[in-house]
């Protein structure tokens, strides 16, 4: 977001501008001042090819339901993800800037690139479009983030009036004055983004290009989060239906073969930092864009887990849990207590939160329950589960799959099994925070434990806390702008 425009716009351009000069020979030549950098249609191409979507560090990696934390540790950690983790109202000091801002830099490239594409020189008006296009959707993604940290869930009957975030439609570092729009013109300002760029949007052929799946993935996320199932089952459909098209690897994993050390294709072995031959997120199949969660710090390393609750959600021959190590990093004699774990498989690389494969099964599986053809919500969540598990625990027991609320209810134990400790989970409890059947699968704490697996501390999250504050350091340089409660 805003974050003081100046400290973060200013040393980003400079990167992009020397990305920029050794791109283009245009740049070589001597610019009269206040001319922009960008000219061709090759220019806003490779502005575009410079934007990478990574999150270090993600307030939502410490705020699921399913984390936990240990005492031991706890010092250690971050001063940020300790506040994160108890929910408290204040994460930041009155001096600081939040984190949580990552996204400006690239929403003002996108918004360069939209601004000024059309009239750029040389290229087709196809290939204007389709660049345009792309950075519609990256604006659209980075504002869906944007509401996820600084609004309350989407609810119908209080959107108009609840507040959502500024929507930046200008490529400007002098601009310091932001407005919040409601959520409502917040959610509608997105799929408008989304459904303008359908149209001129490829196949997907790069996992750092935005796709006509992605986009189609993205609508649909968002008309989830908004509990419109009817729209987010029509893009959802419509994603499935460009699986096809793609024009590089696009598949789930089988964990029965790649977590099988006796495999010729094996990520393993682990020599303690995560994987050794997890794919790189340019070669992950399972990816349709490339958005990873940075969670791997290493004074904390040992902190947050998954808790005991979480444990219990899998079984134990659930090969997902290869993804975790229960053992301490730097000390491997020690266990987790009650079953409790960190994430081990790709450290430095991170948790792809993107547009994925498998959140394309488990969403499509949902709606289809949701809507009542259970036939095929359970075929969906056995296909996904037929490449997380051995053939015998795969099925969905027909006491579950014959029940509409008990397969929704358990879908939604799914997502937890599939994307534990990614924050994935936060996004999921902020929608069903505000579901009529399904908001008591969204638990209200957070538990601290000894080495011998005690509670120790118990924190409880305020539904207001689904919105975390700006603070006072960022309301003070940017005019308008109005804090959370």
């Amino acid at each position: 977001m805003m974050r003081s425009i100046h400290k973060v716009l200013i040393p980003f351009l400079f990167i992009l501008l020397l990305i920029q000069t050794s791109c283009s020979k245009d740049f070589l030549e001597i610019e009269p001042k206040g001319s922009r950098v960008a000219k061709t249609t090759s220019d806003y191409e490779q502005l575009m090819n410079a934007v990478s979507l990574q999150v270090l560090y993600a307030a939502s990696l410490y705020q699921g339901d399913e984390m936990a934390a240990q005492q031991t540790y706890m010092d250690a950690a971050s001063i940020r993800t300790q506040r994160l983790f108890r929910f408290e109202e204040r994460v930041y000091d009155d001096d600081q800037l939040p984190s949580e801002t990552w996204h400006l830099g690239s929403i003002y490239t996108f918004n360069k690139v939209i601004n000024e594409v059309m009239q750029s020189q040389g290229g087709t008006d196809q290939q204007k479009k389709a660049i345009l296009a792309e950075a519609k959707v990256g604006r659209a993604l980075c504002h869906l983030y944007f509401l996820s940290d600084y609004s309350l869930p989407y609810n119908a009957a209080t959107a108009a009036t609840d507040l959502g975030v500024p929507l930046l439609t200008k490529a400007d570092v002098t601009q310091t004055t932001f407005v919040r729009a409601s959520v409502q013109e917040s959610y509608d300002f997105i799929i408008k983004d989304l459904v303008e760029a359908l149209p001129d949007l490829g196949p997907l052929t790069h996992r750092r290009k935005f796709s006509r799946i992605a986009a189609e993935f993205i609508l649909g996320r968002v008309y989830l989060y908004m509990a419109k199932f009817d729209e987010a089952s029509t893009h959802v459909d419509a994603a499935f239906a460009e699986l096809d098209k793609a024009t590089i690897p696009l598949a789930l994993y089988d964990y029965n073969t790649v977590l099988d050390p006796n495999e010729i294709d094996s990520w393993l072995p682990d020599f303690g930092f995560g994987l050794s031959n997890y794919p790189l997120a340019a070669n992950n199949a399972e990816v349709m864009y490339n958005l990873s969660m940075i969670n791997f710090q290493l004074q904390q390393a040992n902190t947050y887990v998954f808790s005991p609750e979480t444990a219990a959600l899998y079984d134990p021959m659930d090969k997902r849990l290869l993804l975790f190590s229960g053992n301490e990093m730097f000390n491997p004699d020690q266990v987790f207590p009650r079953g409790m774990r960190r994430y081990s498989a790709s450290l430095f690389s991170g948790l792809e939160v993107g547009p994925s494969l498998p959140d394309l099964y488990l969403m499509r599986a949902e709606l289809k329950a949701r809507a009542g053809n259970l036939t095929g919500a359970k075929s969906d969540l056995e296909f996904l589960r037929s490449k997380r598990m051995p053939a015998n625990i795969v099925a969905i027991p027909s006491s579950i799959a014959g029940d509409k609320e008990a397969l929704v209810r358990f879908i939604l134990d799914e997502r937890i099994r599939e994307f534990a400790t990614s924050g994935m989970r936060w996004m999921d409890m902020r929608r069903l925070s505000v579901d009529p059947v399904y908001g008591n699968t969204v638990k209200y704490t957070h538990k601290l434990y000894d080495d011998a697996g005690n509670v120790v501390a118990i924190y409880t999250l305020k539904p207001e806390r689904f919105a975390l504050k700006f603070g006072q350091r960022m309301l003070a340089e940017n005019k308008g702008l109005i804090e959370n409660k």
